[in-house]
């Protein structure tokens, strides 16, 4: 019984210093991959994202998050735009963890939104975290509002999603540092589809 006790008390001890390596071992491959992202070292820097994806704890959604994004970042810049959209998304989804984040029809219209607003940049790709999380809010916002006002469940999939092209929202003028305009983002009234999508 004393060698049991004994195993049980030493074992945390003994393996803690491995477990604390490996969660600091995805936020050293973060930063490696940063440092070749600024760099403009694309390809080595998505080498060392996906490292440190490989290492980040599951539950650490900020972790995956940050990962997600600056992911998205090397491969725009290497002219791979749907994944850079891919990572994005998800990159927001797993920072405003709810149900809806597995709603097909509100991850369709994230990424019609999400393409529209980078689209309309010069740089086509976001300058931080805080837009990225700016713009996902002011979707969200919109969502929410087509979802209370229009029948959705009508239609199939590809005319919802005909209609969700029609959704105008006005984005806020980020510029290279992150800094919004004059321009406040805002919804505008958005198209309406007459038969199918019409308002309840």
């Amino acid at each position: 019984m004393y060698f049991c006790i004994t195993i049980i008390f030493l074992a945390p001890m003994y393996f803690s210093p491995y477990i604390v390596g490996i969660m600091k071992r995805w936020k050293e491959h973060l930063e490696e991959g940063k440092h070749s992202l600024f760099s403009l070292e694309h390809q080595d820097a998505i080498k060392r994202f996906k490292e440190a994806l490989s290492d980040c704890p599951v539950e650490n959604f900020l972790g995956l998050s940050e990962i997600l994004f600056f992911m998205g970042s090397a491969f725009r810049n290497l002219g791979y735009h749907d994944y850079a959209y891919r990572c994005w998304e998800n990159a927001a989804m797993l920072r405003d963890r709810e149900e809806q984040e597995h709603d097909l029809d509100w991850r369709a219209f994230y990424r019609i939104q999400l393409v529209k607003y980078l689209s309309s940049k010069h740089q086509k790709q976001f300058a931080s975290l805080a837009e990225s999380d700016m713009i996902h809010d002011l979707i969200k916002l919109t969502w929410d509002e087509v979802k209370t006002s229009y029948n959705l469940l009508q239609g199939d999939f590809h005319d919802r999603c005909s209609f969700y092209r029609t959704v105008r929202i006005a984005f806020p003028r980020v510029d290279a540092d992150g800094n919004t305009g004059r321009q406040v983002g805002q919804i505008i009234s958005f198209s309406r589809n007459s038969g199918k999508n019409g308002k309840k």
